[in-house]
């Protein structure tokens, strides 16, 4: 037996439906069009519908009381930034930019929020920006 403890994240934000809508309506569009003009596009129908599941089962925020995983692609890796590594957190028009300091080198990443609902991407803002502040205090 192991003494390993799985911890459960406290937030988790997920692709907003809204974004991926249009993508669902053009892939049943491309479906039917197939069927009754163009059959060489069914394919590409139905993989339109299957990205739309696929994306809309991503967690691309995950909180944990002392880190954050970000995953911003299917294929893409999880990022884990540790809350005491924030230095900054600043918004470039449709995204967030972070700068951490891991093994003692400064990296930047750039989280696109434009995949996001509006109160999501405000809760992510806010919570890096009081990490960053907060690790600026000590």
């Amino acid at each position: 037996m192991t003494d390993m403890v799985i911890e459960k994240p406290t937030t988790i934000i997920k692709v907003a439906t809204e974004k991926l809508t249009p993508q669902l309506i053009i892939g049943i569009l491309i479906v039917i069009a197939g069927f009754v003009l163009i059959p060489n596009i069914i394919g590409l129908g139905f993989m339109l519908i299957i990205f739309y599941f696929v994306n809309s089962s991503i967690e691309v925020v995950r909180i944990y009381p002392k880190y954050s995983e970000i995953k911003l692609a299917i294929i893409r890796p999880r990022w884990l930034i540790l809350d005491a590594s924030v230095e900054s957190a600043e918004v470039d028009g449709k995204n967030l930019l972070l700068k951490i300091n891991e093994e003692d080198k400064q990296l930047t990443r750039k989280i696109p929020l434009n995949a996001l609902s509006a109160a999501d991407s405000e809760s992510v803002i806010k919570y890096y920006q009081s990490q960053a502040k907060h690790n600026t205090k000590k």
